[in-house]
């Protein structure tokens, strides 16, 4: 029987062959069909059902596990089988941060990328509570916005699931969902979709942005923001963010990293890189508002950074300026792809790229390959387009990776980060 021949809501039993990026495993049907299924454990067998499909793959969710896999436990969360906002739940953690290293690792080996000797894997001790940024949908009831909730959308599928509670955010978001949830019923009006929400100021601070923009009725919000917990403070505009010395104002729009105990491992990996090159001078592309920045400028190092978004490099020399760092940190504002080669040409020890999940574009590695410093670290938050990249840079460039740190940014969810430093030969 052809793929095509399938349909939504047929059961087959299979046996799981290996995990993918996505949070997703691969197998086959008995005829062949490819078929990428979720709540699956490599090595497992059980009975899947087809959910959708694309061209000729078929999406599916196992539904009945005839061997699970010793690293299966219950999800925690009471919302897991349904919200899609965590993927690997039905995994041990360690299993977790060992399938996310096998598959970062497969990507870089398919691409010809040669892997360093040095890899270096790093998990959180405490796994729960990390996301200081959340964003949820709203979910309208039967009387509209009178009884609406908030949540997620559902496992691939753009159709919101209400929750009550979150395990992977900060306890500042998750004890304030009751009061945003009233938030929604009384003030939001009938075009709200999203409440985006940021804990600040060490957790006693909340930053809401209601998208579209003004779909709050601002009485409302003022109200209950007042007789809140008055250990924390409710804001629209703007809040301070704490690293290590340093400290940065952000806006909702403001990109940051939403796990601010694994970004300073991530960054002291990208740090210990640039420490072991002794650069003095330095280029940050894809710089935002300047958090790595800082702890280079910190060292004594004059930076480059490279920002295409204007409200980003404004709050970039804000937060210079706040942290007496403003002589060592130097704000370009472009697209990467358009004034890279132009800082390039200038005297750079050491470039850090961190480019979003579409990867670095062609420009940018091309410029890289011909002109780059001796030096490149390469943050990535996807491992495809990261082996895409390396393939230009270090299996057919000039450059050799030297040391590989992965780090667990997001448990329980798909998503890894990586950390490459290159060395350039020749």
């Amino acid at each position: 029987m052809a793929a095509r021949d399938h349909a939504r809501g047929e059961c087959a039993s299979v046996s799981i062959e290996k995990a993918v990026y996505g949070g997703l495993t691969r197998t086959h049907l008995d005829d062949g069909t490819l078929v990428f299924a979720g709540n699956a454990i490599e090595g497992e067998q059980g009975t899947v059902e087809l959910q959708y499909r694309k061209k000729n793959i078929w999406f599916a969710r196992m539904a009945d596990i005839a061997a699970p896999s010793a690293d299966r436990i219950p999800a925690p969360c009471q919302f897991a089988d349904r919200c899609g906002g965590c993927q690997l739940q039905h995994m041990a953690y360690p299993a977790q941060v060992a399938m996310k290293r096998k598959i970062v690792e497969e990507a870089l080996y398919h691409e010809g990328v040669p892997l360093p000797s040095d890899i270096r894997v790093h998990a959180m001790e405490h796994p729960w509570a990390y996301r200081y940024r959340g964003e949820f949908h709203v979910v309208p009831g039967d009387a509209g916005m009178g009884d609406a909730r908030l949540g997620f959308n559902e496992h691939r599928r753009w159709v919101p699931v209400a929750v009550d509670d979150c395990l992977i955010h900060h306890p500042t978001i998750r004890s304030a969902l009751p009061e945003l949830v009233e938030l929604v019923q009384r003030g939001g009006l009938s075009g709200l979709s999203t409440l985006h929400c940021t804990v600040g100021e060490h957790g006693q601070e909340l930053l809401i942005r209601a998208k579209p923009f003004g779909m709050v009725r601002d009485d409302v919000l003022e109200e209950i923001a007042l007789r809140s917990d008055s250990s924390v403070r409710w804001s629209t505009d703007a809040t301070t963010l704490h690293w290590r010395t340093f400290a940065f104002r952000i806006t909702p729009d403001t990109f940051i990293q939403v796990n601010w105990e694994m970004m300073d491992t991530l960054y002291q990996c990208v740090l210990d890189a640039v420490a072991e090159s002794h650069a003095h001078t330095i280029l940050d592309a894809y710089a935002g508002i300047g958090v790595m920045s800082s702890a280079f400028a910190a060292a004594g190092a004059d930076v480059t950074c490279i920002e295409s978004n204007p409200a980003s490099v404004h709050l970039g020399m804000l937060n210079s300026r706040m942290n007496a760092l403003e002589k060592r940190l130097h704000f370009v504002r472009g697209s990467v792809e358009d004034v890279l080669a132009e800082h390039l040409s200038k005297t750079v020890d050491h470039a850090v790229l961190d480019p979003p999940r579409s990867g670095c574009e062609p420009r940018v590695v091309g410029a890289l390959v011909l002109q780059g410093p001796q030096h490149v670290t390469y943050v990535s938050c996807n491992p495809s387009t990261l082996a895409r990249d390396l393939h230009v840079l270090a299996a057919s460039g000039p450059y050799v990776p030297t040391r590989m740190d992965i780090v667990d940014m997001f448990p329980h969810t798909y998503h890894v980060e990586t950390v490459v430093h290159l060395v350039r030969e020749g």
